[in-house]
């Protein structure tokens, strides 16, 4: 439960950011903003995997993979939205 609550407090400036940026600034921000929360939700499950493979005394590989999984699409949305708003905006 504490790692879930210091990845909302990371997550939560660039979440505000993004939103007032698209409610005052450019709409794209809007769209980076929903992208982030599904950042977000990635990097939960990942953790909520990882409690999981913390609390076996040895996780499986399809546990590890899933994690990782989830970590790594994570990664992919965010270069993806970067990569978006730089087309955007540049």
């Amino acid at each position: 439960m504490l790692f879930r609550t210091l990845w909302i407090a990371v997550f939560a400036p660039i979440l505000i950011g993004l939103l007032v940026g698209g409610i005052f600034g450019h709409p794209v921000f809007l769209g980076a903003f929903v992208v982030w929360v599904g950042v977000l939700a990635c990097v939960l499950r990942a953790e909520a995997l990882n409690a999981q493979a913390r609390a076996q005394g040895s996780p499986s590989a399809r546990l590890l993979r899933a994690r990782a999984g989830w970590m790594l699409f994570a990664l992919g949305l965010v270069f993806g939205n970067a990569g978006l708003v730089r087309v955007v905006l540049g």
